[in-house]
This record gives C-alpha cells, sequence and structure tokens, in this order.
C-alpha cells in the first residue's frame, strides 16, 4: 500500500487508523492472493500437467511465443501459446485464466445448441440461456424462464451436460420433480436415467480446476 507524501501516522485521520479500518479488507485479499497462489501451485498450468474436457484429461503442451495474449488449441492435446514476457506464477495465472475463458466459450455455445435442440423436441420455450458459477447448483430455471447452467460442466462428460440442460428445458412445463416433469424429460431423452448416473459419478470422482 502506497499513502500520499505528507499522510499523518497517527491521529483519526492518520495511516494507522486508516489500516485499522481496512484490516478485514486488507486480511481477505491477502487470502485471496494465497489460495490463488496455492491453486496454481497445486495445478500447475505447465507442459505435462493435465487439464480436464469433455471427461477427459488432455495434456498441456505450452510454448513461448513472441505473442501479446495466450492462445489455446485442443487437438488430442491442448496446445498453449504463451508469451515469451510472461514467466512463473504470472505465466500460469494468465494460462488459467485464458483456459477458463476457452472453457466457458465452449460451455455457452454447447448449451445455446443443446437448448434449442430440446425446445424444438419439447414445444418448449426459454426466454434465455445464461452461464451459472452458482454453488452446489449445474442447472437451474429462474422465475423469468432463462436457462442457467454452470459452465464447469463443460468438464463433465458431453451425455452429463446435455443430460442437464435437456432437464432444465424439462422444467418449463414442470417446476418440480413430480412424475409428469420425469415423463416430460424421457420424451425427449428417453436414456435421461444413464446420463443422470454420469453426471453423479463425475460429480463424486471429479475436482474441478
Amino acid at each position: 500500500m502506497i499513502a500520499p507524501e505528507g499522510t499523518p501516522l497517527e491521529g483519526a485521520k492518520g495511516l494507522l487508523a486508516y489500516l485499522q479500518r481496512k484490516r478485514r479488507w486488507i486480511f481477505d485479499s491477502v487470502r485471496e492472493i494465497e489460495e490463488k497462489h496455492r491453486q496454481l501451485l497445486t495445478q500447475r498450468y505447465a507442459s505435462g500437467a493435465k487439464l480436464q474436457y469433455r471427461g477427459r484429461w488432455l495434456m498441456l503442451d505450452v510454448q513461448a511465443v513472441d505473442a501479446p495474449t495466450v492462445q489455446i488449441q485442443c487437438r488430442s492435446k491442448f496446445h498453449v501459446a504463451a508469451p515469451k514476457h510472461l514467466e512463473g506464477v504470472e505465466r500460469m495465472e494468465a494460462i488459467r485464466t485464458s483456459f477458463h475463458e476457452w472453457l466457458r466459450r465452449r460451455a455457452e455455445r454447447d448449451m445455446r445448441l443443446w437448448g434449442q435442440q430440446y425446445e424444438s423436441a419439447l414445444s418448449a420455450r426459454a426466454e434465455g440461456y445464461r452461464l451459472s458459477n452458482a454453488k452446489g447448483r449445474w442447472g437451474s430455471l429462474g422465475q423469468d424462464n432463462v436457462i442457467r447452467i454452470h459452465w464447469r460442466l463443460v468438464q463433465a462428460p458431453k451425455a452429463a451436460m446435455e443430460y442437464v440442460v435437456a432437464h432444465e428445458v424439462a422444467h418449463l412445463f414442470e417446476r418440480n420433480h413430480g412424475p409428469r416433469f420425469w415423463s416430460v424429460l424421457a420424451k425427449a431423452m428417453p436414456d435421461w436415467e444413464e446420463r443422470k448416473t454420469m453426471l453423479e459419478r463425475w460429480e463424486h470422482d471429479h475436482r474441478a480446476v
């Protein structure tokens, strides 16, 4: 923290009083930074590391290149081009951020594609689709009839994420999980039970990066 020149140390308007008032914010900020660095060290975003996509663990191949931003391509493994000027934790943080953005773009694409397919199959209409980061919920249908799907589901098997999208579309007919709801879902997705089991198995085994 940098204080303006001439800021008094003592007194109601002094630096010590300010730090005392902001101690919770300072503590939380330091803890957030420490946690972020801990995650980066635990999940290394470097060549040889493995990240999950579509239920499979794919290896990273990181190359330093003369480019302004991180570029990611997926062809049997993740090919990552990282700017040469980034090193250490700074490079891993840039790759982590780019990787999450890459996942979110694909999650949104698939969510909308499947949503439209199941709307057509069930003659339903959602007001829109949004990605979610809600803890403890893979999908939801709001009172506004907007379907929200957790973006990390793109790391689950494809059939599992598709099940969640179809599940929320079926809620357009029935908001609860009574017999009518499961009957509606079965019309569009006869194998929903297998997919639900797949999702539960992945959720139990998987710890998102």
